[in-house]
């Protein structure tokens, strides 16, 4: 982790801060925060008596200005007296840990720049780097660029901005770079590359295979299906696929991998069983490659769009009290507002979230995180919410149902199912206790990516009304919960009873 900083705290003449086009503010004091209100956590603040009073009554959070590593390339901050800016490049990913969604720090009040290349946030011990039983292990992180730019004084400041993203630009081109001596980074003519197509077989879509549109596809250390989500010790290098599935991996370090992907719109994570040999020099041509994603039988019924993230769902506005102006009429960064979780037990008084196929709109009725209902006093309840659905036209006697569910997210809880018996002593599937990834509170629409393919007897739904009860049993945190990616009933294989 890199931070720079300015040297004299007295005297403090960066106050704009940019991570990308749509995330550029006026920035608060280390002073302001240490004045300000402490909230639940000791990394938000309520800014009581801030330096410029145009901030004041708004919420600091180092969080809010969280990036996923494909996104994170340059970010930093501007001074208007004198016009200077100072910044970081990241011109790749191979080095940092947990893949492209990984999410991590940026640029938060200091004035402070960090360069992430591992944490546990947004993912929890489960991407810790584990040393032990004497294994050896070494990897080069980084280089980093640091860049400093100038402009005069009759200039605008912003365009600061635009000549950092024009140097980002030079440095991912000249990646590799050629002027690091060690051995343990080797030139891009000691690199090897992979192409191919990739392609998605769902005859229950198409009875053809498809494109895997705009794939994104990566070389990570062999492991398991999804794995490359919770490896920090190895390096990983991905691309994005472009609308044909075609995909083309440069500069890759000699090694062995498993080629990963995951297709937006698809559910699940694909693997390549055979493990890829780079040599230096190596040009590894895989052809065109068939993803099968889970699929047991058609559709019945489907919440949400499989994209990894809850993004689609409904994020409330959070408390005039507690904004951060930024994010104001910003729907794509909504969920970065401070305590959205509390939102929940406002709108759920009572009784919980209940979603009717056919009528219910998952953009509007579907809450973003499954979490505890607030009963004051410091006591939380868990929840239970019902998606209510009819069988028409047949009676479900022969063959199992499938429910398919796909987590963006879970933090110290338990997903409990039950089939139109909401007491029963044994839920028909449960998780136990997953997740540590701590989105929730750290205003991520994602941290780890969760699947369940889940095997309902066709004894257990009946014809006309039907419930599925969904319940996030663990409650000691007000920030434990779920957010869900999306989740599909389906029918018996080859066969399809009407919904409604």
């Amino acid at each position: 982790m890199f931070i720079a900083s300015e040297i004299n705290p007295l005297i403090v003449r960066f106050h704009f801060m940019a991570i990308s086009d749509d995330r550029q503010r006026i920035m608060p004091m280390p002073r302001d925060r240490i004045n300000g209100e402490p909230l639940a956590y000791p990394e938000a603040v309520l800014l009581t008596n801030p330096t410029n009073p145009q901030l004041g009554g708004e919420v600091d959070d180092k969080y809010q200005y969280s990036c996923e590593n494909k996104d994170n390339r340059v970010h930093g901050w501007i001074s208007e007296n004198p016009p200077v800016g100072f910044w970081m490049i990241t011109p790749s990913d191979e080095f940092r840990a947990g893949g492209p969604l990984k999410q991590d720090l940026t640029s938060h009040v200091g004035p402070t720049a960090l360069s992430m290349f591992t944490s546990t946030h947004y993912s929890g011990k489960d991407l810790n780097t584990k040393y032990r039983n004497g294994k050896p292990w070494k990897k080069v992180l980084g280089p980093v660029f640091v860049y400093l730019n100038s402009i005069s004084s009759l200039e605008d400041p912003t365009t600061l901005w635009e000549d950092a993203k024009d140097q980002m630009s030079i440095e991912v081109n000249s990646w590799p770079y050629n002027f690091p001596q060690s051995e343990d980074f080797p030139s891009s003519d000691r690199r090897g590359t992979v192409s191919g197509q990739l392609l998605v077989g769902d005859k229950y879509i198409s009875d053809k295979p498809m494109w895997a549109s705009y794939a994104y596809v990566g070389l990570a250390a062999p492991g398991g299906v999804g794995s490359w989500q919770r490896d920090a010790m190895g390096y990983q290098f991905w691309v994005q696929a472009n609308e044909e599935g075609h995909f083309l991996i440069e500069n890759i370090r000699a090694g062995h991998y498993n080629l990963y992907a995951w297709v937006p719109g698809i559910v699940g994570d694909c693997r390549y069983d055979v493990i890829i040999h780079i040599q230096p020099g190596s040009d590894a041509k895989l052809g065109a490659l068939v993803y099968e994603p889970p699929r047991n039988g058609p559709t019945l019924w489907e919440i949400g769009i499989p994209d990894r993230t809850a993004a689609e769902f409904f994020v409330p506005d959070t408390y005039p009290t507690l904004m951060n102006k930024l994010f104001i009429n910003q729907s794509t960064h909504k969920f970065r507002q401070y305590g959205l979780w509390e939102r929940y037990s406002d709108l759920y008084p009572k009784h919980d979230l209940i979603y009717t196929i056919g009528i219910s709109n998952y953009h509007q009725d579907w809450f973003f995180a499954q979490v505890p209902r607030n009963m004051g006093n410091h006591t939380y309840q868990a929840t239970t919410w019902q998606i209510k659905f009819e069988i028409e036209n047949a009676t479900p006697r022969t063959g199992n149902y499938t429910l398919q569910v796909a987590l963006a997210s879970a933090s110290a809880s338990e997903l409990q199912v039950r089939f139109n018996d909401r007491r029963a002593r044994r839920p028909h599937f449960r998780t136990r206790l997953i997740g540590r990834d701590n989105a929730i509170a750290r205003h991520g629409i994602h941290g780890l990516y969760w699947f369940y393919s889940i095997n309902v007897a066709s004894r257990l739904l009946r014809q006309g009304n039907n419930t599925v009860y969904l319940t996030q049993s663990r409650s000691k945190s007000p920030v434990g919960g779920i957010m869900y990616d999306y989740i599909r009933l389906e029918g018996p294989p080859e066969t399809g009873p009407s919904v409604e």
